[in-house]
C-alpha cells in the first residue's frame, strides 16, 4: 500500500526540464561580443560618449555587424531565462529575484556610482562643461539624461538592466511582426532610443517576448536547429547587401518611401536570421557543461557592470 502510494507520489512530481547549455555559452560569448563592440565604438564615424581623434569606416562596419545580432541575442536569451524561471518559482518570487539581481545593481552602482563619471567625460569631451568631476557631480541631477539634461535614469550603459526589469514585469505572450515595431517606433517618436546599440525599445520588447515563446515550444527549437545552416546562408547574403547599400549606394533611408520600407523588412528578416542560425548551431555544437562554464554563467551580470565601469 505504501509503496503504491510512494509511486502515485513520484509520478505526480514534474520533472525539472534538463538545462540547455547552450544558451548559457551563447550568454557568455554575447557578454564577450559586446566588451570588444564597446572597445571598438571609440573609433567608429558615427558619434559616441568619448571619441578617439581618428576614426575608421573598418570600425563603423564591424559596428553595424554587431548591431544585426548582438542587443537582439540577450533579448531573446533573457526571454528564455523569464520561461524557465518561471518554470520553478512563483510570481512573487520571480519578481523578488528580478528585483535583487537587476533592479537593486541598476540603481545603486548604475546610477549612482558608474555613470556620473561617464556623464561628466561626454559633457567634457564635447565641450558641455569644464571643470572637475567634483564640479561637475551637483549638475548631475540637472534634467535627464538624452532629454537635455544629465541624470543617467537608465544607466547609460546599463540601460541593458533597465529594459530587462521593466519587460520582465510588463511582457505579454504577444506576437508582432518586427518591421511593424520598427516603424511604430519611428511613428511614435521613439527612434531616437536606437542610440541603445542599433535597435529601438519597441524592438527589444519583441526580441524579448520572441526569446520567451520560442523555448516555450520545443517544435520551435527542433525548426531552429533544422534551419540554422539556411539561415546562416541568408545572414551572409543579407548582411553583405546591407553593408553595401549602406556604405557604398548610400542611398538616404526617408520615413515613408518605398526604399523604406525594403530597409525595415530586410533588417527584420536579418536579424532573424542571425537569431536563427546563432541558436540553431548553438544547440547543435555548444550544449554541453564544464567547470568554466559554471563560473562564467555566475560571473556574468558582474562582468557586464565591470565592463561598464571600464569605460571610464
Amino acid at each position: 500500500m505504501n509503496s503504491g502510494l510512494s509511486q502515485v507520489a513520484e509520478s505526480n512530481i514534474t520533472a525539472k526540464p534538463a538545462r540547455l547549455y547552450y544558451i548559457d555559452w551563447l550568454r557568455m560569448l554575447a557578454m564577450f561580443s559586446i566588451f570588444f563592440y564597446h572597445c571598438n565604438r571609440f573609433f567608429t564615424l558615427a558619434g559616441w560618449h568619448v571619441k578617439n581623434n581618428v576614426t575608421s569606416l573598418g570600425s563603423t562596419v564591424f559596428m553595424q555587424l554587431f548591431n544585426q545580432w548582438m542587443m537582439p541575442l540577450f533579448f531573446v536569451i533573457s526571454g528564455a531565462a523569464v520561461y524557465y524561471s518561471l518554470k520553478s518559482r512563483k510570481t512573487r518570487g520571480f519578481i523578488k529575484e528580478r528585483t535583487l539581481r537587476i533592479l537593486i545593481p541598476l540603481v545603486s552602482i548604475g546610477i549612482f556610482v558608474l555613470a556620473p563619471p561617464q556623464v561628466y567625460l561626454e559633457r567634457l569631451t564635447h565641450g558641455e562643461f569644464s571643470g572637475s568631476f567634483f564640479q561637475f557631480y551637483p549638475h548631475y541631477f540637472d534634467g535627464l539624461y538624452g532629454l537635455g539634461g544629465n541624470f543617467a535614469w537608465m544607466g547609460v550603459h546599463l540601460w541593458y538592466l533597465m529594459d530587462l526589469f521593466i519587460f520582465s514585469l510588463i511582457a505579454l505572450p504577444l506576437f508582432l511582426p518586427l518591421a511593424a515595431v520598427w516603424v511604430l517606433a519611428d511613428v511614435a517618436g521613439l527612434g531616437f532610443t536606437r542610440q541603445m546599440s542599433g535597435w529601438d525599445i519597441l524592438s527589444y520588447l519583441l526580441f524579448f517576448i520572441y526569446g520567451y515563446l520560442v523555448f516555450s515550444n520545443t517544435r520551435i527549437q527542433e525548426t531552429i536547429r533544422k534551419y540554422s545552416t539556411v539561415a546562416l546562408i541568408a545572414t551572409v547574403v543579407l548582411a553583405i547587401y546591407g553593408l553595401v547599400m549602406e556604405f557604398v549606394v548610400k542611398m538616404p533611408v526617408l520615413f515613408g518611401t518605398p526604399y523604406y520600407m525594403s530597409v525595415v523588412l530586410v533588417r527584420a528578416l536579418r536579424a532573424w536570421c542571425w537569431l536563427i542560425a546563432i541558436l540553431g548551431f548553438g544547440s547543435r555544437f555548444l550544449n554541453f557543461n564544464n567547470r568554466f562554464l559554471g563560473y562564467a554563467n555566475e560571473a556574468v551580470l558582474p562582468f557586464y557592470i565591470w565592463r561598464n565601469c571600464k569605460k571610464v
